[in-house]
Order: C-alpha cells, then sequence, then structure tokens
C-alpha cells in the first residue's frame, strides 16, 4: 500500500513481533529496518529470519526493548514508520514521541495498525493521510503536518468520507467535493 515509498526508505518497525512488516519493506527496496521489540522470543525469531533473508547485516538492527524505550534512544529520521501495538493498548505515546523527537522524516508516512472498531489516536504534528479496513483490522496511515498546512485533496481518503459526514479539512471547513 505504501508503493514507492518504500524504496531507498529507512524503516522503523515498531512492536515489530515476526518482523514480517519490516521483511516486507526490505523485499520491497527499503534501504534498512530497525526492528523493535521487547519479547525475547520474537527477538530471537526475528534475527533468526533476519539472517537468512536479508545477507547484508549493514540493512537490518534489532532493538531487544520498548518501543517507548527505543523511541528515545534512535537517532536520525526514518522515511516509514510501521507501527502494529497490541491491540487493547494503542499506541498514542509512541506516536507522540515519534514526533516529540524528531524521528519522522518531513516526508515520511507512519502507518498503524488498529481494531477497526477503534480510531488511531494522532498527535497534534500528524495529519491524517487516509485509513483503510480490512475486516477487524485497520490501518491508519499519517504524515508529518507542516506549519499551517493541510494535506492536499488528493492525497487524502478517510473511512469518515464514506460516511454520511462531511469531510472536513484541519480548519473544519468543509471540502470542495464532499458530501
Amino acid at each position: 500500500m505504501l508503493g514507492k515509498r518504500v524504496e531507498g526508505a529507512r524503516v522503523l518497525d515498531l512492536f515489530a513481533g515476526s518482523g514480517a512488516l519490516g521483511f516486507e519493506a526490505i523485499s520491497r527496496g527499503a534501504a534498512s529496518v530497525v526492528f523493535v521489540d521487547n519479547d525475547a522470543n520474537a527477538v530471537m525469531s526475528i534475527r533468526r529470519n533476519a539472517v537468512r533473508l536479508i545477507p547484508d547485516p549493514e540493512r537490518w538492527r534489532i532493538l531487544p526493548m520498548t518501543a517507548s524505550r527505543a523511541l528515545r534512544t534512535l537517532r536520525g529520521t526514518f522515511d516509514v514508520v510501521l507501527v502494529d501495538p497490541p491491540y487493547q493498548r494503542g499506541a498514542a505515546e509512541e506516536l507522540t514521541l515519534l514526533m516529540q523527537r524528531g524521528l519522522l522524516a518531513q516526508s515520511g508516512v507512519a502507518v498503524v495498525e488498529h481494531p477497526s472498531s477503534a480510531r488511531a489516536t494522532l498527535p497534534a504534528s500528524l495529519s491524517l493521510l487516509k485509513q483503510t479496513r480490512y475486516g477487524d483490522t485497520a490501518l491508519t496511515f499519517a504524515i508529518v503536518r507542516g506549519d499551517g498546512e493541510t494535506v492536499p485533496e488528493d492525497r487524502v481518503q478517510t473511512v469518515a468520507s464514506r460516511r454520511s459526514s462531511p469531510a472536513k479539512t484541519p480548519g473544519g471547513r468543509r471540502r470542495p467535493g464532499t458530501r
């Protein structure tokens, strides 16, 4: 779903679990991936798979720690941040910390997986790009909000815009061409 954004990207896979999302990014041309998980079994599984699937050890790194601790430790910026926390937990704290620490590149995207029955809570510094639903699962795509800028209309798709409520800009104005 991220298309060309992944090619050459520096990827951060928070709550990596099996590492499937990060490995998918590498298979689609990401330059590097940092896997973060605090479960010892998950870390061992990621390490075993990374050694087999990513021959160049400079392209991957595993941080065996909580997502919050990793976000306090990491430096630089990431082009794609994949956030797949335990569903009942959410990721508001990690998204806020990600933005406070300036870890998401200006042109980067954060992808949050969550139950389709709930909304992802985004900090004010992130702007909704789009949401998609797959049964019980939803993905929320968010980008860095520019100072006073809104996301161009052709790049915004929300679940709400498919419902009866009108799509609105961040300033509360109705978007042209919406009901």
